[in-house]
């Protein structure tokens, strides 16, 4: 139901390929967080209440861990792309400081995040996740009128990313979460809805890549200017600003 079964069991293999230092793995480990958390929001009418808040619960606690990770692998990497081949050597040598540091800080989150992977809390969520994707605990209307959760579900979401928002850094993360779950919402009912899903969750991809983007950008920005690095701060606050180039167009593609 709604890929319930699929998406836990790649979370599983993802969060082994975390302990065996897989390509990847914590991003796509995370992202299968979101997923199931953004199914399980998005269609909750289909499920026992308290069953169905407890699980999403405990998974954003996992997503919280695997988030101190996976952010600082973005800000090492997003450090490095700021460098430009004409750069002077005073600034290779900043820049090639601040990821050293980031990327040790990063090392010692992912120690953390494997200690933790290893322990009772993790794999207890993984057996109860397991379970409750093969026999979903469902509500009176999730045993009698599933395609009206999804419909009503997906209907729902869309309205919330058209929500009146400003242009501040919060109200645009807010924007971003609500296009994720879009996505993820229709991705898990593709199967059934065929090509109007496929097309919903890829409108809505373009809008959660535009906006993590220029959240990115910006959230790097403000650190380098508290530490007095002015020219970076505002190589990276001019890649923000285009990363939003076209948001008008994207946002509005995301309709039923």
């Amino acid at each position: 139901m709604f890929s319930l079964v699929a998406v836990s069991a790649e979370l599983a293999e993802q969060l082994v390929a975390i302990e065996n230092d897989g390509e990847d793995a914590v991003h796509q480990a995370r992202t299968r967080v979101r997923r199931l958390r953004s199914i399980l929001q998005v269609y909750r009418a289909a499920f026992e209440r308290d069953a169905e808040v407890r699980l999403r619960s405990r998974l954003k606690a996992l997503g919280d861990r695997l988030g101190a990770v996976r952010d600082l692998e973005v800000k090492a990497d997003s450090l490095e792309d700021l460098l430009e081949a004409d750069d002077e050597i005073a600034v290779v040598d900043l820049v090639s400081a601040e990821v050293a540091e980031t990327r040790a800080a990063h090392a010692r989150e992912l120690a953390s995040l494997i200690r933790h992977l290893h322990g009772r809390t993790v794999r207890l969520l993984l057996a109860d996740l397991q379970m409750f994707a093969a026999a979903p605990p469902l509500s009176a209307k999730g045993r009698t009128q599933p395609d009206r959760i999804t419909d009503r579900g997906l209907e729902k979401a869309v309205r919330n990313v058209h929500l009146p928002r400003g242009d501040s850094l919060e109200d645009r993360h807010a924007t971003r979460k609500a296009a994720r779950k879009v996505r993820y919402a229709a991705e898990a009912v593709a199967d059934e809805l065929g090509r109007p899903a496929v097309r919903l969750a890829a409108a809505a991809k373009a809008a959660q890549d535009a906006l993590g983007d220029n959240r990115d950008d910006l959230l790097l920005a403000h650190q380098l200017r508290m530490q007095g690095h002015i020219g970076l701060a505002m190589r990276c606050e001019r890649r923000a600003a285009e990363a939003l180039d076209g948001l008008d167009v994207k946002l509005a593609a995301i309709e039923l």
